[in-house]
């Protein structure tokens, strides 16, 4: 168990110090990874940007992932198809919840970026870090934005994570780094005696 994100962070940049010598950016997908992946990238001294994904949760249940929707123009897409089916929801209601995502999208940019054009370079090996990973939805999304964009190689890190979500993961990345793979993660928190949701101001906090 993690003590919170930054112990979990530092054990993570431990797990990737190999990646010390390359050209890297390192990828925190906000809110809950920026604080693991600034551990990263101070302990490997590489920049540290955002990379905007939100879940497209249920309608009736928030933590249902049915996919998640990134940043971009055009932004890149995963569904969860066989949940979607299995809830009955329409086209139309999917698009709904993806312009949702969307406007907070750009809240988030305006936020956080104040205009700045996100870092990005094809060429660097991106390593895309969140905090942990259950359904995998927001990662995979992310890992399909930088595909669209041709980086060179993609690194997906994350201080725990689903055995089964490694696997699909391994198949659409050219690395998976994690300190520890479970069987069954329901809920991520589970791992971190401190799991306190994090404000706007404490991202900001870790970009400066």
């Amino acid at each position: 168990m993690f003590r919170n994100r930054m112990d979990a962070g530092e054990q993570l940049a431990l797990k990737l110090k190999n990646h010390t010598a390359d050209n890297c950016i390192i990828y925190a997908i906000p809110r809950g990874g920026v604080p693991v992946a600034h551990q990263i990238a101070i302990f490997l001294n590489k920049p540290l940007e955002l990379l905007i994904v939100r879940k497209l949760g249920s309608p009736w249940e928030e933590e249902l992932a049915l996919g998640a929707v990134t940043e971009g123009d055009p932004p890149s897409y995963y569904l969860e198809q066989g949940m979607i089916r299995s809830l009955g929801m329409d086209a139309t209601a999917i698009d709904d919840l993806i312009r949702s995502r969307k406007k907070e999208i750009e809240r988030m940019q305006l936020l956080f970026r104040h205009g700045r054009k996100m870092l990005i370079d094809p060429n660097a090996t991106a390593i895309i870090v969140d905090d942990g990973i259950a359904t995998g939805s927001t990662v995979k999304a992310a890992v399909r934005f930088l595909r669209n964009i041709d980086q060179k190689r993609i690194v997906v890190a994350a201080p725990v994570a689903d055995q089964i979500v490694v696997d699909e993961l391994e198949k659409l990345a050219d690395e998976v780094v994690c300190v520890n793979v479970v069987h069954g993660l329901y809920a991520v928190g589970e791992y971190y005696r401190d799991f306190s949701q994090l404000s706007d101001e404490e991202v900001m906090g870790y970009l400066r």
